[in-house]
């Protein structure tokens, strides 16, 4: 199974939507392309080539203004992952999609690591957990399958890396810098358990709900490189959010340069006035 016919399936052409944390390499299959959105200008050796500045928990759209919102192998990244998802929920109009793949960690470098909880993803919601923060920084230094992650490294020498990794962020974070890890782990099974759980009444206060249904969960996915875990997600939303985004689409005529909010950063100059490799912005 392919990005083109998933894609094909789920959105259609002519859908008005962004893919989020593509780096340089965007899903194929949507036409038009996709609206890009990065917060770092470099992932690894790779220079990110987006459109617009962006973070996946803050989005430069409208409420309601996308027919979807794709995100692949990106989760993982994000410290808050229920904060990512309510932010790309906001973005989509009822009846839109979410298209979303994660590394199965049985399947990457993550495989020596611990699936992460639902639980402990909900706290990080609740504890409003950012990309600089230390928690999962030695797990995933001293738990990641080195001969995955960095394969030409000699066995002699990875003990000696870990530590250097762990240090580096470390030191990242003390001087309040983002880090661009995979902080949680996923399967089927939490990736499955968290979708669901954030569609039911929430199971403790101030946790959202988020009105959606899975329309699709495969594993093994895409079958060219099958280690990740693709979640289709059919956004239903109330009555009001209906009006809104009716309203809206009558307001700018379908416009796709209407989806953008005043304030949405060009990548190139936002890139150009912002030291070192980027991150979330800050206001205080």
């Amino acid at each position: 199974m392919t990005h083109a016919e998933k894609i094909a399936q789920w959105i259609g052409a002519g859908k008005i939507g962004v893919e989020v944390g593509a780096g340089g390499k965007p899903v194929p299959g949507l036409e038009p392309p996709a609206i890009q959105v990065d917060c770092f200008k470099a992932f690894g050796a790779d220079t990110c080539d987006a459109d617009f500045y962006g973070h996946a928990t803050a989005l430069p759209f409208h409420d309601h203004a996308l027919d979807y919102v794709l995100a692949s192998h990106v989760l993982e990244h994000v410290a808050n992952p229920v904060a990512a998802l309510v932010e790309w929920y906001r973005v989509v109009r009822p009846g839109g999609i979410v298209y979303l793949i994660v590394p199965n960690r049985l399947a990457t470098f993550d495989r020596g690591r611990a699936l992460t909880p639902v639980d402990h993803l909900l706290s990080d919601f609740e504890q409003g957990t950012t990309a600089c923060d230390a928690t999962h920084i030695d797990d995933f230094a001293f738990g990641i399958d080195w001969s995955l992650y960095q394969p030409g490294i000699a066995p002699e020498e990875i003990p000696a890396r870990r530590v250097d990794v762990a240090r580096g962020l470390h030191a990242a974070v003390a001087r309040e810098e983002d880090i661009n890890i995979h902080f949680h782990t996923f399967e089927p099974s939490n990736l499955r358990d968290l979708l669901e759980t954030l569609a039911r009444p929430p199971v403790r206060p101030g946790l959202p709900r988020l009105h959606w249904e899975i329309v699709d969960l495969v594993d093994g996915f895409p079958s060219a490189s099958p280690n990740g875990v693709l979640a289709v997600l059919r956004v239903t939303k109330g009555w009001r959010a209906r009006a809104d985004a009716d309203a809206f689409r009558l307001r700018t005529g379908g416009d796709p340069r209407a989806v953008l909010r005043a304030d949405a950063q060009p990548f190139a100059q936002w890139a150009a006035r912002t030291p070192g490799l980027g991150g979330v912005q800050r206001t205080s």
